[in-house]
Parts: structure tokens; sequence; C-alpha cells
């Protein structure tokens, strides 16, 4: 019995040190109009194209790739993520902040470009 009363407060723990792991991952696509046309066409065919997903941001001509998943929790994540961008050879690593502003949505900033958003839900 005192086995289970550790691990239930293991588990409290783990979810009060970081809320971000007791929260899940972002489910679904977010993204903004061109974005989700897009998602629910199965392409791309637009500069303005934005896709925002747990794994990471996907731009017409460029993406990152989250190092961890993004999670719905509202405020600031900065993820370390693998960026790669046509006609650019190989990949760069970099910081890219996402900031969850709940009913307004996403917003990304990926270092040296403008702030994308707001990103909204495709479903």
């Amino acid at each position: 019995m005192a086995r289970s009363g550790a691990l239930i407060l293991l588990v409290l723990v783990v979810a009060v040190a970081d809320p971000a792991a007791a929260s899940g991952v972002l489910a679904g696509s977010w993204g903004n109009d061109v974005g989700c046309a897009g998602v629910k066409a199965g392409y791309q065919d637009s500069d303005a194209y934005v896709v925002l997903t747990a794994e990471g941001i996907e731009t017409y001509g460029s993406g990152c790739r989250f190092a961890r998943q993004l999670t719905p929790v509202p405020g600031v994540q900065s993820l370390t993520s693998t960026c790669s961008a046509e006609g650019e050879p190989g990949t760069t690593i970099e910081t890219v902040v996402v900031t969850n502003r709940g009913e307004d949505g996403f917003f990304v900033t990926i270092p040296g470009l403008e702030e994308m958003g707001p990103l909204q839900s495709c479903s």
C-alpha cells in the first residue's frame, strides 16, 4: 500500500513541477485561413500557407520540427527546433517561440522572421 501512495505522490509532483507534461500535447492542426484550407485539400498552393502541429510548424517553403511536442498550455513555450528552408542547404537549429493566447489563437516567432499568427484550429 505504501508503494501505491508513493507512486501517486510521484505523479502529483511531476504534474505540479511540469504542468506542460501533465496537460498532454496539442491536438490537430492549427493554421491561418490558407493553411487550414491546405490541410483540408491535402496540399499547399499559396505562399501564405502556415500550419502548426504538436510536432512543428510548416510554411509554404520552410518548416521546423520541434525537439519536444508542443502542449496546449496558455502562455509562451520556447522549443528547440530543426529548421529547413527551400533553396537553402542543410538544416539549422533554432529556438522557436510559440505563444498560446487562448481564444486569440497561437502565434509563432522564428528568429529572423516576422511573427506568424493568429493560428486557429483547422477542425
